[in-house]
């Protein structure tokens, strides 16, 4: 192996692999944050708790309660929520798309997580490309 054979190169190979390692967590880590933030807020609406799960997403004049719960409620167009899946991130702008899969929708939900604020949302954007 490189490293037995030379005790010059030792440094310069450990310090690279250490590199290579650390790029890997900071990529697998990146978004954590607003994963965390998007599990949250499922989970606040799988339990019921929709007054929480408001606050979560972001209370606006533009999306009132009644507006959340004709999407979010028991009863919305999405449903009620109950096994769901973060599928993955990515870093698009001053924002991270989330895309989730659930257990009783045929389609994954993009939700976009402002990095600065995060305010939580719905991605303008229908996939990670």
């Amino acid at each position: 192996m490189v490293l037995r054979g030379s005790p010059l190169l030792r440094p310069p190979v450990l310090l690279a692999l250490g590199a290579v390692f650390v790029v890997l967590l900071v990529y697998k880590f990146a978004n954590y944050r607003e994963e965390r933030l998007v599990k949250r807020f499922l989970e606040e609406l799988r339990s019921g708790d929709f007054q929480r799960a408001y606050q979560t997403w972001g209370p606006s004049k533009g999306y009132t309660y009644e507006d959340f719960m004709a999407d979010w409620g028991g009863g919305g167009y999405y449903g009620k929520v109950q096994e769901f899946k973060i599928l993955e991130s990515k870093t698009r702008g001053s924002g991270v798309i989330v895309m989730v899969e659930f257990s009783h929708l045929k389609r994954r939900i993009p939700f976009w997580v402002e990095r600065r604020t995060q305010a939580l949302g719905f991605s303008p954007f229908e996939d990670l490309q």
